[in-house]
């Protein structure tokens, strides 16, 4: 039995030796890899400059943090007009998908209408003498009647011709005052125009029977 156990320990510490040597050779390999890789790396970066974000940089050469003369270029701000550009872009977008999807659907899904006769006994509304589905919309619901809006034209003319009558009729009044001479303005109603006149009779009656030589 102890001679047994005896032939286990030892057999256990050689298998133990034997990976020992076995890690320290992949250890030694694994290290020497790692070590001529370094050595290139150098190797390579010491001959060949790097180009990084338009900047040239070098490991021969020693970096130097020198003053020169370099400006800044100062130009006027572009803030505005980058701003007007996004406002467009938003509202021509804004404007244009929600035109473009309802001619899209006008023109697909409902179509021109079709001529056909009308019924006896009905009277077309005036929308209905449009062709496209969006031009009878704007003719029913934003443009106005064209009955109405004739008739509103008459009723321009008419005023036209009534303004017309009483610049005339201005007119006479004004030059029947200046003829007359007996108001101050034709809108002027005085209290004793009665008066006013019985004096001008007076005084033209004393005129016909004196003349000229009323002192003698």
């Amino acid at each position: 039995m102890l001679g047994t156990l005896t032939k286990q320990l030892l057999s256990l510490s050689a298998y133990c030796q034997l990976v020992v040597r076995k890690g320290q050779n992949k250890m030694v390999s694994w290290s020497g890899l790692g070590r001529s890789f370094g050595i290139n790396l150098l190797r390579n970066l010491k001959n060949s400059p790097t180009l990084a974000q338009n900047v040239t940089f070098s490991t021969s050469t020693a970096l130097k943090a020198g003053h020169g003369h370099n400006v800044m270029a100062i130009q006027p701000s572009r803030w505005q007009w980058h701003k007007f550009k996004d406002m467009l872009h938003y509202y021509v977008m804004v404007g244009l998908i929600p035109v473009g999807a309802v001619v899209f659907y006008t023109n697909v899904f409902i179509g021109p209408a079709q001529l056909t006769p009308i019924p006896e006994g009905y009277t077309p509304k005036h929308w209905e003498y449009h062709r496209h589905p969006i031009t009878r919309f704007i003719a029913r619901y934003v443009h106005n009647n064209p009955q109405q809006e004739y008739e509103k034209f008459l009723h321009f003319i008419d005023e036209e011709k009534q303004r017309i009558k009483l610049r005339a009729l201005e007119k006479e009044v004004t030059k029947k005052m200046s003829e007359r001479n007996d108001y101050q303005a034709y809108y002027y109603k005085p209290m004793v125009n009665k008066y006013l006149r019985a004096n001008k009779k007076t005084g033209d009656e004393l005129w016909d029977r004196l003349g000229d030589n009323y002192k003698e």
